[in-house]
C-alpha cells in the first residue's frame, strides 16, 4: 500500500498548516511499518555520538561530520521499506558503499558544520567564548556554570529551525544524484518554494524540542522524538521531492 503522502502534491493546495501536521502523521505512519528497528537505529545513532564526543578536543566536531553519514544512511534503510524491504542494522552503512561515501561525506560536512555553526555562533553571542570551548572543544567541565538546560537550550534549539531549512538535501543527493553543495542550495530553493509549510512544520519541531529540553526529565523524549522526526522528514520527501527530476551535470544538459 502506497502513503498517503505520495499523492498529496498531486492533489488540490492544502493549507500551510493542514499540510504540516499532514506531514507529522505520516511520520508515524511510516515509523509504524519498523517500529522497534527504527528506535534502535535512532538509539545507536545516539550512542556512537556519544563515544565520539568523548575524544578530547576534536570529539565534538567529528560526531557533527559522522552523525548526518548515520542520518542518511537510516533514510536509505527507509527507502527500502516503501521498497517492501525489511528495515536493517546495516543500514547505518549505507553510506559507505563505492560511489556514495565521498559525495555523502561531502554533504555530512557542509549539513552537520553549518547547522552546528549557527548554533555555536548564537552561543557565543549569548555567553561569550566560553561557549565554545565548552561545546566545540568538550571542555564542559572547565565551564560548570554553562551546565544546565538554559544553556542546553540556547545551544540546541536554534540548530533544530536551520536543519529544516536543510531537511530536503541528504534526499536530493542520496535519491537524485545531486552533487553536495547544489543539494544544500537546492533544498533551501524547496524549502523557499513550500516556505509556509516548511515553517510550521519547524514552529512545530521547535516545540517538541522545547519540551524535550523543558526538564532533566522530559529529554528521555528523545527517544520518542528522535525516529519520528526520521520518519517524518522521508515522509516529506516523498511529498516534495515526488517531482524533482535527476541531476544532469552541465556538459549533458
Amino acid at each position: 500500500m502506497l502513503s498517503a503522502t505520495e499523492n498529496l502534491s498531486a492533489a488540490k493546495p492544502v493549507r500551510a498548516l493542514t499540510r504540516a501536521l499532514h506531514w507529522s502523521m505520516e511520520g508515524l505512519r511510516w515509523w509504524r511499518r519498523a517500529p522497534w528497528m527504527l528506535l534502535w537505529l535512532c538509539l545507536l545513532q545516539m550512542l556512537v555520538e556519544i563515544v565520539l564526543q568523548l575524544i578530547p578536543w576534536i570529539g565534538v566536531a567529528l560526531s557533527k561530520l559522522v552523525m548526518p553519514l548515520l542520518v542518511m544512511g537510516i533514510f536509505l534503510g527507509l527507502d527500502d521499506v516503501a521498497a517492501g524491504k525489511r528495515l536493517r542494522l546495516t543500514c547505518l552503512a549505507g553510506c559507505l558503499r563505492r560511489g556514495r561515501f565521498l559525495p555523502a561525506l561531502g554533504l555530512a560536512a557542509w549539513w552537520g558544520f553549518l547547522v552546528f555553526g549557527v548554533q555555536q555562533l548564537i552561543a557565543y553571542l549569548v555567553y561569550g567564548p566560553a561557549a565554545v570551548d565548552a561545546a566545540l572543544f568538550g571542555h564542559m567541565a572547565a565551564h560548570r556554570e554553562l551546565a544546565n538546560l538554559q544553556f542546553t537550550r540556547t545551544l540546541i534549539l536554534p540548530g533544530v529551525l536551520f536543519v529544516t531549512v536543510l531537511l530536503p538535501a541528504p534526499f536530493l543527493l542520496l535519491f537524485r544524484g545531486v552533487p553536495p553543495w547544489q543539494a544544500i542550495c537546492g533544498s533551501m530553493r524547496i524549502v523557499a518554494f513550500h516556505a509556509a509549510s516548511f515553517a510550521w512544520f519547524g514552529v512545530l519541531n521547535l516545540l517538541l524540542y522545547a519540551l524535550l529540553f523543558a526538564t532533566p526529565w522530559t529529554f528521555a523524549l528523545i527517544l520518542l522524538l528522535a525516529p519520528w522526526s526520521a520518519a517524518a522528514s522521508y515522509a516529506i520527501w516523498r511529498d516534495v521531492g515526488s517531482r524533482v527530476p535527476m541531476f544532469k551535470p552541465a556538459a549533458e544538459v
